[in-house]
């Protein structure tokens, strides 16, 4: 093994943090029983808000970053795993709890890996990553809480960026009847409207104070953007729908009431992707290598270099960035 990695690393500097670009030392970051050689990696939203400092993502300090990444074994001391054994990783505490992929070499534990099918490239499966899990868990949230097809129309907010353009091809795929919302419309309008036959929505409309109850509009939502956006989806869902909540761009609190959930049944699901099982992992992944091939990734994801993930972060926060973002990791 090397004695220098190459890596992104999150350092804390006063009540702030500091991210940087170095060269470390190999013993130091890469003491688990397996040693991955990172071929590819991805920008996350929640790793653009911990490389940017804007919230505090992560929980010990220093750390390596990326709650993503996917490469190819090179030291195991687990059965599990052998030399040359293709693998990937999402989530799990990666880039929050411990050192995360955007870094030529990651070394974890083996329980948290999944062996890469022969069939699809590192860059394939980390076009997907964490928000291809996400949307994938939050479609599964509607088809399990029959919410099929022919319900109507399932509304998708932040259509544009990452978990909510994948989750409106996983959608479309399925047959399902797709509203798309977006921050830019005059920007995505025709990036969307490529996806198939949706209708493309402002997010500025959906801006407002809510009614107690509105008039129905929505079989089922999945939402990315959370604040005032989700109180006015909530009090527009149809009797009995349902709404996938899987992200907070626009806050984490809410502020709503009691009708639509006791007068029409609203649920609200949440959709936790970085811890959910095992079993139910599997289950997404499976879902998702039926419904997108390469073609489907390629056209939602871009790639840029491993040291190009600074002044992109600032992009995804500003939510001025548009599809999946894959880093090359490799020197």
């Amino acid at each position: 093994m090397q004695k220098k990695i190459n890596s992104w690393l999150i350092t804390q500097v006063d009540k702030g943090t500091q991210t940087d670009y170095l060269e470390l030392d190999s013993g130091e970051f890469l003491s688990n029983e397996i040693i991955i050689e990172v071929k590819n990696s991805a920008l996350n939203y929640k790793d653009a808000l911990a490389i940017t400092g804007m919230a505090p993502i992560i929980r010990k300090f220093p750390l390596i970053p990326g709650i993503d990444f996917s490469g190819v074994v090179i030291q195991s001391k687990n059965k599990k795993f052998g030399e040359g054994d293709r693998v990937f990783a999402t989530g799990l505490g990666l880039g929050e709890l411990q050192h995360g992929g955007l870094s030529s070499h990651a070394s974890t534990d083996a329980d948290i890996l999944i062996k890469l099918p022969n069939k699809y490239t590192h860059s394939y499966i980390m076009g997907l990553g964490t928000a291809g899990l996400t949307a994938m868990l939050a479609v599964l949230a509607l088809h399990e809480n029959s919410i099929k097809p022919d319900a109507g129309k399932v509304l998708v907010t932040g259509s544009s960026g990452a978990v909510g353009g994948i989750a409106t091809k996983l959608l479309l795929k399925l047959g399902y009847e797709v509203v798309a919302m977006t921050s830019r419309p005059e920007y995505n309008r025709d990036y969307l409207k490529s996806f198939g036959n949706i209708e493309v929505l402002d997010t500025d409309d959906f801006l407002g104070n809510p009614r107690m109850l509105s008039k129905e509009r929505w079989a089922s939502a999945i939402d990315v953007v959370g604040g005032k956006v989700l109180e006015n989806i909530i009090t527009e869902t149809n009797r009995s729908g349902v709404i996938s909540v899987c992200g907070q761009v626009l806050g984490l609190n809410i502020v709503t009431n009691l009708a639509p959930f006791i007068l029409r049944g609203v649920r609200l699901i949440g959709i936790d992707s970085a811890f959910c099982s095992h079993e139910r992992r599997s289950r997404a992944w499976d879902m998702i290598f039926d419904l997108l091939d390469v073609k489907d990734v390629n056209y939602l994801s871009e790639i840029i270099d491993i040291k190009d993930v600074y002044e992109r972060s600032k992009l995804i926060v500003n939510g001025k960035n548009r599809r999946r973002i894959i880093t090359n990791n490799s020197n």
